[in-house]
Parts: C-alpha cells; sequence; structure tokens
C-alpha cells in the first residue's frame, strides 16, 4: 500500500506542473483580490476529482482490462492513429505561438461562480488527454484494494494535483501586492515556455506512436505466412504431393 501511495503522489505531483491549470492560475492570482485564484482551484479540484471517482467506480476497471486485451492490426491503427494526431496537434501549436502572445488579453472573472467555471471549465476539456491521471486511476485498480482506499487514493492525487495553485495562493495572500511583480514575469516566462514544452512532448509522442505503429503493422505484415505447396522435382507442371501419413 505504501508503495501504491508513494506511485500516486509522484505521478501527480509530476501532472501538477500543468500549463493548462498553472498560467490561467497565475493570471487570476495577478488580480487585485485572491478569491478568484481559490474559486479557481476548487473548480480544478472537484472537476478532476469528480472525473477520477467515474472513471474508478464506473467504466474503468472494464476498460482497463479491455484495453490490454487490444492486439494485432487495431492495435497498431490506434498507434498510428494516435501518431497523426499528436503530430497535427504539434503542428498546430508551433503555427500559433506567435498568435497567442498577439492576442488582447481576455477580461479576468469578476464572480466567484465564474472563476470557479473557468477551473472546472478547463478540467473537463483536459480530462479525455490525461493520460498521467488515467495512469495513476489504473495502477489503483490493479491490486483489487478496497474501494474506499481507492477513492482515498484519487482523493489525494487531486489534493496534490491542485498543490502548486494552492502554494500561489499562499504566495499571492501572503505578500499581497509585492508579488504582482513576480507573477505578471512568472506568467509570461510559463506562457511560452509551456506553449514550447507542450509541442515539444506532442510533437516527440507522435512521432514515437506514428514509428511503432508503422513498423508493427509492417512487421506483421512480413511475417505473415502464405500459401505453402509441395512440389515434385522435375515437373513441368509442379503437381502437389500429398502429405505422408
Amino acid at each position: 500500500m505504501l508503495g501504491l501511495t508513494l506511485l500516486v503522489a509522484s505521478v501527480a505531483l509530476a501532472d501538477s506542473i500543468n500549463p493548462s491549470t498553472v498560467i490561467p492560475g497565475l493570471w487570476l492570482a495577478n488580480a487585485r483580490s485572491s478569491s478568484g485564484l481559490a474559486s479557481y482551484t476548487l473548480g480544478v479540484f472537484i472537476a478532476y476529482l469528480i472525473g477520477g471517482l467515474v472513471i474508478l467506480v464506473g467504466p474503468g476497471p472494464a476498460v482497463i482490462v479491455a484495453l490490454r486485451h487490444v492486439q494485432g492490426p487495431l492495435e497498431h491503427c490506434v498507434q498510428i492513429v494516435g501518431g497523426i494526431l499528436g503530430l497535427t496537434f504539434a503542428v498546430l501549436l508551433w503555427r500559433a505561438r506567435k498568435r497567442a502572445n498577439d492576442e488582447p488579453r481576455i477580461r479576468r472573472p469578476r464572480s466567484h461562480a465564474s472563476a470557479f467555471a473557468l477551473g472546472a471549465g478547463i478540467m473537463t476539456v483536459e480530462l479525455p488527454t490525461a493520460f498521467m491521471y488515467f495512469g495513476a486511476i489504473s495502477a489503483i485498480i490493479a491490486p483489487r484494494v478496497a474501494t474506499p482506499l481507492q477513492i482515498s487514493l484519487v482523493i489525494t492525487y487531486n489534493a496534490l494535483f491542485v498543490a502548486p495553485l494552492i502554494a500561489l495562493l499562499a504566495f499571492r495572500h501572503l505578500l499581497g501586492a509585492r508579488a504582482e511583480r513576480w507573477i505578471v514575469s512568472a506568467e509570461a516566462r510559463l506562457r511560452h515556455l509551456g506553449q514550447l514544452a507542450l509541442t515539444g512532448v506532442a510533437g516527440a509522442a507522435g512521432a514515437v506512436l506514428l514509428v511503432l505503429g508503422a513498423q508493427r503493422a509492417a512487421d506483421r505484415l512480413s511475417d505473415s505466412p502464405g500459401p505453402v505447396h509441395h512440389t515434385v522435382l522435375g515437373s513441368s507442371h509442379g503437381c502437389v504431393v500429398p502429405p505422408h501419413r
């Protein structure tokens, strides 16, 4: 149980450095009041937690078992399609990198409800591609531990996932207006580096999946046995010899 907890915690901390959640958090932290950031953090936590619990107690176990049995041509097709989608996403991100910096800033949410909806909406969109989250849930399901323990591990994962936002909230609360300059600088740098990192990861993952799927499909085709005919040497018609009994 300790090993599983450490595994889930390490994956959650790695997943928490997510530009999709941290950058909006920095943007909200630069407002006059930190209440918007608090509502945003709560929206991220609740939406991600609900999604994980739905997978855990719903179709998660059945889907994981089904994915383990995906082999052959279907597996290769999934890898190739995933690789193409990853490369396409990387190209679109690369082409949009300058356009994002030139676009005017969106107004910050003025109410707690809108900030909460922003966090929940981001995580709802992110959930279908939350592969690290899916991997952690798969590790939680595999040992067949009791359901309350599984739920507690999912809650732990989400608490650690929003740890950077909580740290930012505490930083903003303690330093107040003095933190504004640092937050503005950090937001600009993270926006640029985060987009480059996401482009690189998507491109690398897409290339690996595409090459792996294409190579395995080619190997499978080359290993396919053809029809075997036994012929009599010297015969001009190639008479088939029946098998010996």
